[in-house]
């Protein structure tokens, strides 16, 4: 029989078979289909997890594909000055490639104005303060003090001036820089003050290959295409203007990992290593297999119809290898990109205009494409199936584990009678040795 104690459970008290261990070895034998239902889960989370991974990848190939055709992509100038503190350059992709000499004959200064040392404020008396055509007036009040007047200055709406104090005297700066930011004072307060010009408004002032121009501040814009000067001092440099190769093959190094990255997982899952004689999760999946198999095709393809030295990756520097991975010669790439940077663009990016994607579209674009499709209908579709897969595998589990315990249960039941008709036959038959003893 068995007879349980709090949380221990005795068993074959009667019968001397340990039943308890008979029951478990049989429900072990019971749940085996249960054990290949749930080794069948861990295989399909496996792959799930592989395939999840792989998508991942494909989008991220599919953006760095994408960066290679956006607009400016491969389109970046760069601006370099033979002497910087003299003047640098700001370029954009629209700048015009080329030599140029500047000669900074002025830089650009605010109209600054001074009043007389210490001078006096008279109560009620006010200070007119033009710029261009903005006129404010600013009174003195009782008790201001030189420097109490010039944060009242400073804090007038639509002034365009900088108040300040300076060795006793009040000093006006004009906010706008260059000619047209002269300052003119007026009111019943400005001849007491005494103010006079300590510095005039004056124009930057340069010269481009010979041609003059000037600015307002010492930032000039538009004279060359696409560039902004900064002027630092007066002198004379050179600035080149060129293409940014390094950024793109930045840009491009990005579009080369990418795919990699890609082409490598698809390699380690669907491999298999003789020496260790282990498989990959997703060995022999003719869906992986066609994946790596049409990104090599479209990476190794030509695009039709654009002829010439430049209409393929391989012919700008971008090679595959036996193993399906990409390699970037950056010097091949800098190179064709600085001989026919507009070439280069479209061996990535070409639009043929049909408004289909195929053989006669830049490569990058195809790829993009294909990435997209791939992802959003196959993969998309497979990682759907794993999961209502391992759906219908929990219910079948869920179900066998009713039947477990009814199994059980019922186990527990028929050796727990067996224990009870073993003690009964023992009782008895010790009631019938102690009757015969006493005859």
């Amino acid at each position: 029989m068995s007879t349980s104690t709090g949380g221990v459970t005795f068993s074959g008290l009667g019968s001397g078979i340990d039943t308890a261990s008979i029951i478990t070895a049989l429900m072990k034998l019971e749940r085996m289909p249960i054990d290949r239902i749930e080794k069948d889960k861990t295989e399909l989370k496996t792959k799930q997890g592989v395939v999840q991974e792989i998508n991942g990848l494909l989008g991220k190939l599919r953006d760095a594909s994408s960066a290679m055709y956006a607009p400016g992509a491969l389109q970046g100038k760069t601006g370099t000055s033979a002497d910087p503190t003299i003047a640098t350059a700001s370029v954009g992709s629209s700048a015009a490639a080329g030599t140029y000499n500047v000669v900074v004959t002025a830089l650009a200064q605010a109209h600054t104005l001074a009043s007389g040392a210490a001078p006096a404020l008279t109560t009620g008396q006010s200070l007119d303060i033009t710029v261009g055509a903005t006129s404010v007036n600013v009174g003195i009040q009782a008790g201001d003090t030189l420097q109490g007047f010039a944060d009242r200055i400073n804090g007038t709406t639509d002034v365009g001036v900088s108040a300040s104090v300076i060795n006793d005297k009040l000093v006006l700066i004009s906010k706008e820089s260059g000619s047209a930011g002269n300052v003119t004072v007026g009111g019943s307060a400005a001849a007491g003050l005494g103010f006079a010009t300590t510095q005039p408004g004056q124009d930057a002032a340069a010269t481009i290959n010979g041609l003059p121009v000037t600015s307002a501040g010492n930032n000039i814009a538009g004279a060359i295409n696409g560039v902004t000067l900064g002027l630092n001092k007066v002198g004379s440099t050179t600035v080149t203007v060129g293409a940014d190769t390094a950024a793109s093959a930045k840009t491009a190094q990005g579009f080369v990992d990418a795919y990699n990255a890609l082409m490598s997982n698809i390699k380690r899952a669907t491999a298999y290593d003789a020496a260790t004689k282990t498989a990959g999760s997703l060995q022999g999946d003719q869906t992986m297999s066609s994946l790596a198999s049409q990104l090599r095709g479209i990476a190794g393809s030509a695009v039709q119809g654009l002829g010439g030295a430049h209409d393929s990756l391989a012919q700008i520097g971008i090679t595959t290898a036996r193993d399906g991975t990409m390699t970037l010669d950056q010097g091949v790439f800098q190179a064709a990109l600085a001989a026919d940077p507009g070439k280069v663009s479209q061996v990535f990016g070409r639009d043929d205009g049909d408004g289909q994607i195929g053989a006669t579209d830049g490569v990058a674009r195809q790829i993009q494409n294909f990435a997209n499709s791939f992802s959003s209908d196959i993969l998309s579709s497979r990682l759907t199936g794993y999961t209502s897969s391992l759906g219908r595998l929990d219910d079948k589990i869920s179900g066998l584990e009713v039947i477990m315990d009814l199994k059980e249960t019922r186990l527990r039941a028929q050796f727990a009678a067996m224990e009870k008709a073993v003690s009964q036959f023992q009782s008895q038959g010790a009631d019938i040795a102690a009757r015969l003893s006493s005859l």
